[in-house]
């Protein structure tokens, strides 16, 4: 059985700041992490690793500059089998469109996968697209929002939320799914003792070239997202504090404010 996990590495923006004259990301002091949603997406790999009974060989891939081999490894060390790294200049400015062309097409070329492992969305883009996109690259079915997986009788048991409650869903592999942050524990890179492991594995490159993919549909080209602007969102003026003693006070200098204000005739 062969299960594809897909990570992205991205800057940590949970304490992020705009540049407020030029509204960019100020990325100084800001490090780069796996996103956390698809490290929920490796340890349902690792769970179901467990559970069937059958081999797995679970692999990782990223699309990304080349250092982000160093978060290929620590999935190696959290317990993953083999990694790819999708790199090249082409890919540069790659939306989802792009990026899940791209990584569906290396999937495609490292194995026929019975099951593929993504985020529900990243901390960055926050779009949750590219693990459909990439469904629907590879004809695959697909359950987003995933919050647990479990194999059990011959199919896997899937729960989704859907906003106002809980979908349990039955399959059977070939699927993709999208795995909700927080929804199980991020494995951790010391329980299985593996750090001599993942320092010595070799990490599988993959290029534009190798796969032989079509540079119409990768970066800038191959996108039809066009940002056309980015900024902060605008701070909101504080309130004013009303205490006048009482409630009967409080009402009557609030309807005082409204009338000057022009908003109570």
């Amino acid at each position: 059985m062969k299960i594809l996990v897909c990570i992205k590495t991205i800057p940590d923006t949970s304490n992020a700041k705009i540049d407020p004259k030029t509204n960019n990301l100020i990325r100084e002091g800001i490090k780069t992490i796996i996103n956390p949603s698809d490290l929920c997406g490796l340890k349902f790999a690792l769970n179901i690793k467990k559970q069937v009974e059958e081999d797995v060989e679970i692999s990782v891939l990223t699309m990304g500059p080349p250092s982000a081999e160093t978060f290929l490894r620590d999935c190696i060390q959290m317990g993953a089998d083999e990694a790819y790294l999708l790199e090249g200049i082409e890919f540069k400015g790659s939306d989802t469109l792009a990026t899940s062309y791209a990584l569906a097409e290396a999937a495609k070329s490292i194995a026929d996968f019975d099951i593929i492992f993504t985020g529900d969305q990243t901390m960055d883009g926050d779009t949750g697209q590219v693990g459909p996109q990439i469904a629907e690259n590879l004809k695959m079915n697909q359950v987003t929002y995933v919050s647990d997986i479990k194999y059990a009788d011959g199919e896997y048991e899937v729960k989704r939320n859907y906003g106002t409650g809980v979908e349990t869903v039955r399959l059977n592999t070939p699927f993709l799914v999208t795995s909700l942050k927080d929804s199980v524990n991020k494995p951790s890179k010391f329980a299985l003792g593996r750090e001599e492991i993942a320092k010595e594995k070799e990490i599988h490159d993959l290029t534009c070239k190798s796969l032989g993919l079509d540079l119409d549909k990768v970066g800038q080209k191959g996108s039809k997202t066009i940002v056309k602007n980015v900024e902060a969102p605008h701070s909101m003026e504080k309130g004013i504090e009303i205490n006048e003693g009482s409630a009967e006070k409080n009402v009557e200098k609030i309807i005082e404010i409204l009338k000057e204000n022009k908003a109570l005739v």
